[in-house]
């Protein structure tokens, strides 16, 4: 078969992904503050697709490397460079379609947003009262000369192109850059008076458009314009290689380099005049190719943080709920002593995880506290308890990913932060991403020491708790806390070995892992036994493991995928994947749990994760997956599949067309996943404690014994058997 006939285009498949969010804002049935907000991230979405994947391909374009054409999707980078800049301005056109749709729509209820030309006689007094006081003081105005090099132009920043012309010498102009202001101070959605019943909304940058006499008033000229544009700088963060650096010398060395990365397009008003655009495209030394021409307004993830002035407009609030094991004012880990917790986010609190930290900062028994962070919230109570525990005595040790995609710059602050507060820091390997969600707390209990473990799929980052849909896992485990000791071990000390006998660990041996999971299926389907794949995760890249899932097919396991974004598989192609299913959920929540259950012969296996099947996540990051032994929790799981895989109204078949058809499900009653997802927790939640299954302590493990499913990772003739839940047989939410 050809590269394209087994294989999506990864930027492709992503751009597919994106314009799925696009979807969301074009449907009518979405709230309509909702509607907006979904186009601020199918902006910022886009935004960052540009500095990372685009930027991407033109490296390779230049490049004299091969790439291997399985990789590319039968393309070579120039045919990709040309089909991403095709379809991304295509779901540009309907982007900016969407907008004028959705301003109507805001209108009709009484929501306007105004331009400089549209305001009443108090409107344009409010407007020059705010410029004088606001605006103006954090303007820095750069004059332009032909001859002169262009001052640098910030990355993810947008600025007024402005001319000056005058009547009495056509032709004479004069040429200013403006960056426009948006920060905290200064919002890029300023509510202006308005009549009863109408809220009256202006972007900042037109507020600068009324006031441009006020700016310029020292020359002399008939007509100011100015003309929105931004400049996406390639995102690439390299390190140098100077042994007499610290790694965080190094961090921010390279974040400024960052934002003076070469320029990759320049995204500008369509009005702008020829010679204003020519100015600036020369001057950042872009081609044609590299010129976007856009709307009057650009940077629009700004969207994401319109005013909410219409409660009943925004999406219906579900409360985050308490599980039901955990009572308020009460030890957390008593409970988790007795069972294990299967926590899934947003529909439970995140406060459980700050809360398990929490306790363990003032519990005086408690004496180690040990966690990787990856990506954390700007004011992080996270980051709080850890400090608090680290000045109650504890040795406490965080292990911070430095390299987690422009967030280096908060981790490089939360760094400076725990090491003030007395917190051990450490940043894993150079070359390993530690991408993994774990906490080790250790506590003396008689005469030995117990583990309390937390693995999760999500950051520790009580903002995005609110939007991502994630999971973690609490136990008292004795098996997952000596592999989480190792884990630590060996970010400790990186010549030691990862070898676990719980946990499934990248890149050590995850990759080996699932492919004997798969390989088992293969075995039992062609054995004539019972076989499925059940998987979900954010993105299927990985050609190995694609090529092994087609294996899987051809021998008749039944294969199901949930894949939110890129996905380079091709479901229900004839002689290949005909025995594979895929879909795709876009929704209130983003989808960001990873998910795995396998048939195992009838004993089934399920495992949640850190990790998507990538090349990076598999083969160079440090990351972590959980088997869930507990036959309640592996049933809760099983649940959360199965009421996704119904989904009719939020999922959308991908069969590798990129079409986005939405899928119809097996149900003839709607079925919205997230909407169900929360009732079902719900029910757990007001459930009697008397109706609970009654809690049963993990099992010691003092013996030299591997466990089952640790036995699976190793090649076997025969199946293993099923694996025993040591955990509590406690039914709690997933």
């Amino acid at each position: 078969m050809k590269p394209s006939a087994v294989m999506n285009n990864r930027e492709l498949s992503w751009l597919s992904f994106n314009e799925r969010i696009l979807q969301e804002a074009r449907d009518h049935s979405t709230p309509l503050m909702q509607r907006l907000r979904f186009l601020g991230i199918f902006s910022s979405n886009q935004d960052e697709f540009i500095k990372v994947r685009v930027a991407s391909l033109v490296r390779l374009t230049r490049s004299k490397s091969k790439i291997k054409p399985l990789l590319m999707g039968g393309l070579t980078p120039d045919e990709a460079l040309q089909r991403v800049n095709d379809k991304a301005a295509t779901a540009q056109t309907a982007f900016r379609e969407t907008y004028e749709e959705v301003l109507d729509a805001m209108e009709h209820e009484g929501i306007r947003v105004r331009d400089e030309t549209e305001l009443s006689e108090g409107q344009d007094a409010f407007c020059r009262g705010y410029f004088g006081n606001v605006v103006y003081p954090q303007l820095v105005p750069l004059i332009l000369n032909k001859s002169a090099r262009l001052p640098f132009l910030q990355d993810s920043q947008i600025y007024h192109a402005v001319k000056m012309e005058s009547d009495a010498a056509p032709g004479k102009c004069r040429y200013a850059v403006l960056r426009i202001p948006v920060n905290a101070a200064c919002p890029r959605f300023v509510e202006m008076p308005s009549s009863p019943g109408c809220h009256d909304i202006i972007f900042v940058d037109d507020i600068i458009r009324l006031c441009l006499n006020n700016i310029f008033f020292m020359f002399n000229y008939d007509r100011i314009s100015a003309y929105t544009f931004k400049v996406m700088r390639d995102a690439e963060l390299s390190l140098d290689d100077d042994v007499s650096k610290s790694l965080i010398e190094k961090m921010e060395e390279g974040l400024e380099h960052r934002l003076r990365g070469r320029p990759v397009r320049l995204i500008y008003d369509s009005a702008m005049p020829e010679d204003l655009l020519f100015l600036l495209a020369s001057k950042l030394n872009l081609k044609k190719s590299e010129l976007d021409p856009g709307a009057r307004y650009h940077m629009m993830r700004s969207l994401m943080n319109f005013p909410r002035v219409r409660p009943d407009l925004e999406n219906a609030v579900m409360p985050a709920l308490t599980h039901p094991d955990i009572k308020p004012f009460s030890s957390i880990l008593k409970v988790v002593r007795n069972k294990d917790i299967l926590l899934h986010f947003p529909y439970h609190t995140f406060n459980h995880v700050v809360e398990f930290l929490c306790e363990a900062a003032i519990d005086p028994k408690v004496t180690d506290i040990s966690i990787t962070l990856y990506r954390t919230a700007d004011h992080s109570r996270i980051i709080n308890a850890l400090i608090n525990a680290a000045q109650n005595g504890k040795r406490v040790t965080a292990c911070v990913e430095l390299m987690a995609r422009f967030d280096e710059e908060r981790n490089v602050k939360s760094i400076d932060m725990l090491h003030q507060g007395g917190v051990r820091v450490i940043h894993g390997l150079k070359d390993l991403k530690v991408h993994s969600k774990v906490i080790l707390v250790e506590r003396v209990e008689g005469s030995k020491k117990t583990g309390y473990v937390y693995i999760g799929t999500g950051n520790f980052n009580e903002d995005t708790a609110r939007l991502y849909s994630d999971m973690g896992l609490l136990t008292a485990n004795p098996g997952f806390a000596e592999d989480a000791r190792t884990i630590f071990n060996f970010l400790n000390a990186s010549h030691k070995p990862v070898s676990c006998r719980e946990l499934v660990a990248a890149p050590q041996c995850m990759r080996a892992f699932f492919t004997n999971a798969i390989e088992r299926e293969i075995r039992n389907a062609k054995a004539g036994k019972k076989a499925y794949i059940h998987v979900k995760l954010n993105s299927l890249t990985d050609e190995s493991m694609i090529r092994l899932l087609y294996r899987a097919s051809k021998a008749g396991v039944e294969i199901r995928l949930i894949v939110r974004s890129a996905c380079c598989l091709k479901p229900q192609v004839q002689d290949l994947s005909e025995n594979i299913r895929a879909i795709s959920i876009v929704d209130k929540f983003l989808e960001h749990a990873r998910i795995a259950l396998f048939c195992n012969n009838g004993s089934e296996l399920a495992y949640i994760s850190s990790a998507d099947w990538m090349p990076r996540n598999l083969d160079r990051r440090l990351e972590v997956a959980a088997p869930v032994h507990c036959p309640a929790l592996r049933q809760n799981l099983r649940d959360i599949f199965d009421i996704q895989w119904a989904d009719n109204v939020k999922a959308r078949i991908l069969d590798g067309t990129g079409v986005n058809k939405y899928s119809k499900g097996e149900s003839v009653a709607p079925c919205r996943s997230q909407t169900v997802l929360h009732e079902y927790y719900s029910r757990m939640a007001a459930r009697p404690a008397a109706d609970a299954p009654a809690a049963q302590p993990p099992t010691s493990r003092g013996k030299k014994e591997r466990t089952p499913a640790a036995k699976s990772r190793r090649p076997a003739r025969k199946p293993p058997s099923a694996v025993q839940g040591d955990m509590a047989d406690a039914l709690t939410e997933t």
